[in-house]
């Protein structure tokens, strides 16, 4: 491991972040991981003669790099010529976000402490991307494949969560004023406090018999000195309102309630979580816990709030809601059925409209259509596992290595040539000749890179589709589950489906599934 000569003034720091596996280990009793890569970074340094001058430990988790202050503070430090080099347990504690991340990483490494680059500094390696093209390769590989494991990680734990909440399991980050969380061998679940819990039947009883608006409430129960839920110094009407219009009272867990909105502003990304009253992502199913309120008290108190009421009130009748669209107007196909007359089966059909007009086709018609394409994606997945060549990673950095080897030594040619061409050794011909037989090497030496990146298999992708498939397709035609569950399972996997149909034809169906 080589770090080069020191100067006396050449200072490294030691950047700390826990992964989600992390947080899984400690759980299984594997003891802190801040510490433990502490430990490990500070004697790799006493070792390697390292002078540290500075710890950033990342305590909170985050995506990107705009979510993790202590990232921000050491890249600012690293362009302020503050450090030599970085201390981590593995690159990948740098950036699992996305390629902009990565590249931010990259300039950082490679335009900081005067344009002589910053160090890396692992257990296993030194990379210094600036003097060393190969240190540059392999980083920037190592930070795409950390990128895509993480991809997968995300899309499992996600998939995870959607069970749990079907099963009942609360899945909220945070326990609703009046419950306990409670974490068990089978799931996890709620408790009523036994402090808060009398406080939020009152509210609702106030709510319904005493016909209180929420501006009242509060005051009452600042009144008589109830504390808070956030401790904060009195009762707000917003509070008031997420106690009368949350579900979880009667008994209910729901999720995507508020899903994160992700918009770009300013070229900026930005992140909220506004009030969902559309159903397109909401789910809400029977909880495990006990409730509070029943649900006639819940649904009469739920009536002073136009979209909870909405929500509180609706089943949803249609499993393909929200994915299945007209594929000439891209308007939304609607569920129609026919309550006045049961043995006439419902259908499918498009909104009124003076523009575009498609016959309608029988429910239970299109739902064995998805069903048949959903058949077919899981068979060619699976025929593409079967055809995946069988390539070791090892192998391909290997070859990688080797390529850029070569590709230096090629590139090196270049001056030597102009050299002896313009000192008279080469002829103009000879000279134009040899150059573009080494542009030619050097393009196809960058193709043969190109091509062995590429070639990283995706089993993993591959089984995660068929998986999220399999799982449609089940509740699919699982005439046991209501609507919203089928809903919520096909659009795990599926971006859209669209419709057509001429009078007198059959029903067209083109289903597309999420990236």
């Amino acid at each position: 491991m080589n770090i080069g000569k020191l100067k006396k003034s050449d200072q490294f720091c030691i950047y700390l972040r826990k992964s989600r596996a992390d947080a899984e280990a400690e759980k299984l009793g594997e003891g802190e991981t801040l510490a433990r890569h502490e430990r490990i970074l500070t004697e790799l340094a006493v070792k390697l003669g390292l002078p540290i001058g500075k710890i950033y430990r990342e305590l909170v988790s985050g995506e990107t790099i705009s979510a993790r202050k202590e990232i921000q503070s050491m890249i600012n430090d690293c362009y302020a010529g503050m450090w030599k080099g970085i201390l981590v347990v593995e690159v990948t504690r740098l950036s699992r976000g996305n390629q902009g991340d990565a590249q931010t990483i990259m300039d950082c490494l490679r335009y900081s402490n005067n344009n002589n680059g910053i160090l890396v500094v692992t257990p296993t390696k030194t990379y210094d991307i600036v003097r060393s093209p190969d240190d540059e390769e392999y980083m920037e590989f190592e930070l795409f494949m950390s990128r895509r494991e993480y991809k997968m990680i995300r899309k499992r734990m996600m998939r995870g969560k959607l069970q749990a909440v079907v099963e009942g399991n609360y899945m909220g980050s945070y326990r609703p004023y009046g419950y306990d969380i409670l974490k068990t061998k089978t799931g996890r679940t709620l408790v009523p406090n036994q402090e808060e819990a009398p406080i939020v039947k009152n509210i609702f009883e106030w709510t319904v018999k005493e016909h209180l608006t929420p501006g009242k409430i509060c005051k009452r129960l600042n009144t008589i000195g109830v504390p808070t839920y956030s401790g904060d110094p009195e009762w707000s009407v917003s509070s008031i309102k997420t106690i009368l219009t949350n579900p979880t009272y009667t008994g209910k867990v729901r999720w995507n309630d508020r899903m994160q909105v992700k918009t770009m502003v300013d070229g900026k990304l930005v992140k909220s979580r506004p009030r969902s009253n559309h159903t397109n992502q909401y789910m809400l199913y029977d909880g495990k816990h006990e409730a509070i309120i029943d649900e006639i008290t819940f649904h009469a108190a739920a009536s002073h709030f136009h979209s909870d009421k909405t929500k509180a009130n609706l089943k949803l009748m249609n499993p393909f809601a929200g994915i299945l669209i007209c594929a000439k107007c891209k308007k939304t196909m609607i569920y129609q059925g026919y309550n006045k007359r049961p043995n006439t089966p419902p259908r499918i059909l498009h909104k009124s409209s003076q523009i575009c007009n498609v016959k309608s086709a029988v429910l239970k018609d299109v739902m064995d259509a998805v069903a048949h394409a959903l058949e077919l994606y899981i068979d060619d997945f699976e025929m593409k596992i079967d055809n995946l060549p069988v390539v070791d990673e090892n192998n391909i950095l290997s070859q990688l290595e080797a390529l850029q080897k070569e590709l230096i030594k090629q590139e090196k040619k270049l001056p030597k040539l102009f050299d002896a061409w313009e000192n008279g050794i080469l002829t103009d011909d000879e000279f134009t000749r040899r150059k573009l037989v080494n542009k030619e090497r050097i393009e196809s030496i960058k193709k043969q890179m190109d091509h062995l990146k590429d070639s990283i298999p995706t089993k993993d992708e591959y089984e995660e589709k068929i998986m999220c498939l399999s799982d449609a397709l089940k509740s699919l035609l699982d005439p046991t589950l209501d609507a919203d569950i089928k809903n919520t399972y096909l659009k795990s996997i599926i971006s859209s489906i669209e419709y057509s149909r001429d009078n007198n034809t059959e029903f067209i169906l083109d289903v597309f599934l999420k990236d």
